[in-house]
């Protein structure tokens, strides 16, 4: 390798994408349903208002406004990522130095250790209790005892699927001194925030997402609401023009169909209740799911693992993450999908 790559840089592995073309890829998160064919107009007309021979509104004023307006706060409380991976590179970038600790609770979403690593910072990894819930005593006293700059939170967690009472969260808020960056990624199939505290807080920043509950992963928007002071500190990392007028467009579209949306994670949810119900009396350990996949742990993991690719489902593992050992995460699908999964569960783990 080039010597003069950062020593940090060249230990990083890079994020791979399955590129097997499933039958049902549930192995990412995304929504099962391309709502463009019925958008498709009004994607039109919005992208009609934009002069792609010009650069995009810098600060994305109109989606802001819609943003502000959906979330009741001020625009000022908003910032636009490209996807929720821009917004956590650009925390880090702010409030991470060389060797300042960043409190991490495991296992979670991997771009948290991506953008600390660049960033020069020290994961301090917190683990959960055995029953994946967050071991909140243990987060508070690892960023005290570190003298942590940064704790991410990921509420509810990805892969587990589970959540931090608002109880807990104001612990570690109130316990610890650090900026607390809370991923709300799956907020829509919660339905519980800390957006509240977020904007009157400095110290406490939300992240969310277009990608999940909003079908658009697409397009790659992501962003933040915090106090305006903290926005304004993460504003002078942000790149200039970092979100394309298209995906601007886009986005203001999704989000003036968020009734359609709203239906939809509710059809989600239900179907999540529903896998679990008929999966419930297998031996099969699920996970309280409070987001739009479901974590599931088996003594049968290998076998489970054949019958998907067989049936051409795609799911994701986790083979170098000792603590996630024969568990499992599946997306939420079509009620097809959502069935052939159910089928293969019922077949392997039964054994009939």
């Amino acid at each position: 390798m080039n010597k003069n790559v950062r020593a940090k840089i060249a230990s990083l592995v890079p994020y791979k994408v399955s590129t097997v073309n499933y039958r049902w890829a549930l192995n990412a998160n995304e929504s099962p349903i391309n709502l463009f064919s019925d958008w498709q107009d009004e994607i039109i007309a919005e992208m009609a208002k934009e002069s792609i021979n010009l650069y995009p509104s810098s600060n994305c004023d109109s989606l802001r406004d819609m943003l502000s307006e959906i979330n009741g706060c001020l625009p000022e409380n908003i910032i636009c990522g490209n996807g929720s991976d821009e917004i956590i590179k650009m925390i880090t970038e702010v409030f991470v130095d060389q060797q300042d600790k960043v409190i991490i609770p495991t296992p979670t979403f991997s771009e948290y250790f991506t953008s600390v690593t660049v960033a020069g910072g020290e994961i301090v990894p917190v683990k959960p209790k055995t029953d994946f819930t967050f071991d909140v005593d243990a987060i508070i006293q690892a960023a005290n005892q570190n003298q942590a700059k940064l704790i991410f939170l990921c509420v509810p967690n990805n892969p587990t699927g589970l959540a931090m009472t608002d109880s807990d969260i104001a612990r570690i808020i109130d316990e610890t001194e650090a900026i607390i960056a809370i991923d709300e990624a799956y907020y829509e199939f919660y339905g519980k925030t800390s957006r509240l505290t977020a904007l009157i807080n400095e110290r406490v920043i939300i992240m969310r997402t277009l990608s999940k509950a909003f079908g658009v992963a697409g397009i790659r928007l992501g962003y933040a609401m915090a106090h305006p002071d903290t926005i304004d500190l993460i504003q002078r990392v942000r790149m200039p023009y970092n979100i394309s007028a298209l995906t601007q467009a886009v986005a203001r579209v999704a989000l003036q169909n968020i009734d359609q949306i709203n239906s939809i994670t509710q059809i989600m949810i239900d179907e999540r209740k529903r896998i679990v119900d008929q999966l419930r009396h297998l031996d099969l350990e699920i996970f309280d799911s409070h987001t739009n996949f479901i974590l599931y742990r088996s003594d049968k993991a290998d076998e489970l693992l054949t019958a998907f690719e067989k049936n051409r489902i795609g799911v994701r593992v986790y083979p170098k993450d000792p603590s996630l050992k024969n568990c499992i995460r599946i997306s939420l699908g079509t009620k097809e999908a959502n069935d052939a999964v159910v089928a293969v569960f019922k077949e392997v783990v039964n054994n009939v």
